[in-house]
């Protein structure tokens, strides 16, 4: 049974019951920004058929719009997974400079804040519904006592983004403007949710240069000597920036798109 409550204006939540309690594995918290778009439920079905085989995790799932979307809570409430939905429109600051996910990831991190249990140790990450991820990469996660750090695939124009790792310890990166302290892509990182507490402030910025994000919100928390570098020592790549396309509807006529649109309402 799914309860409804609003959590605050312009977000509502539907909260699913926790059913693993194992005392001591981590709790994952998966933060999923997301959008209306022909490719959003496709996205979120493969990465709801990933999640549902990852142990204690609770998928917080927002979307960018005022209202919910009956289509993407079906797809919730018809998974197994234990989930929050949130709606949170992105600003029309966000917009103008257009930067991507701000609102929906800042709303994720503060649903952490005001829910979780401080005696239970957990996890959070940013898992974008147009990624293709190993199971293996949420176990490794897991071991993040701070800041976690790995590879991946298809990012920044590079075959892999990665940083560069002796004795243990991150040295630099391999990937576009190396120069940032932290060169890593959304995907590539965790953190534990005691960091959250111990920087109550600590969000996204309106105020960033697009592809400086993960950078500026590593800074509120961390340097580089607290990086952990996770999946062997940044070896392995267990997370692809795949990315999905709109599907070419070029053969569509056109006085059909409007009845294929509900499908996608």
């Amino acid at each position: 049974m799914c309860i409804l409550f609003v959590a605050a204006a312009g977000e509502i939540v539907h909260p699913k019951t926790q059913v693993d309690t194992d005392p001591i594995l981590p709790i994952l918290y998966l933060i999923t920004p997301t959008y209306y778009r022909l490719s959003q439920i496709p996205d979120l079905t493969r990465l709801a058929n990933t999640l549902a085989h990852v142990k204690k995790a609770h998928w917080i799932v927002v979307e960018d719009a005022y209202h919910e979307s009956q289509r993407v809570l079906a797809l919730l409430n018809q998974s197994s997974i234990t989930y929050t939905y949130l709606t949170k429109r992105e600003s029309k600051k966000a917009r103008a400079s257009n930067l991507k996910g701000v609102s929906q990831r800042n709303a994720g991190i503060e649903w952490i804040r005001q829910h979780h249990i401080p005696t239970v140790d957990g996890v959070f990450y940013f898992a974008d519904d147009d990624n293709t991820y190993s199971l293996e990469l949420f176990e490794e996660m897991r071991k993040t006592r701070k800041v976690s750090i790995w590879p991946v695939g298809f990012a920044g124009g590079r075959a892999v983004e990665t940083p560069k790792v002796e004795n243990g310890k991150v040295v630099g990166f391999s990937a576009w403007s190396p120069e940032r302290e932290f060169a890593v892509d959304m995907a590539g990182f965790a953190l534990n949710v005691k960091v959250l507490f111990d920087h109550p402030n600590m969000k996204f910025s309106y105020n960033t240069e697009n592809s400086f994000q993960e950078t500026e919100f590593l800074q509120q928390c961390c340097t580089r000597d607290d990086l952990e570098p996770l999946a062997d020592e940044c070896t392995k790549i267990l997370v692809w920036h795949t990315r999905t396309e709109n599907p070419d509807m070029g053969f569509v006529k056109p006085q059909d798109v409007k009845h294929l649109m509900k499908f996608y309402a």
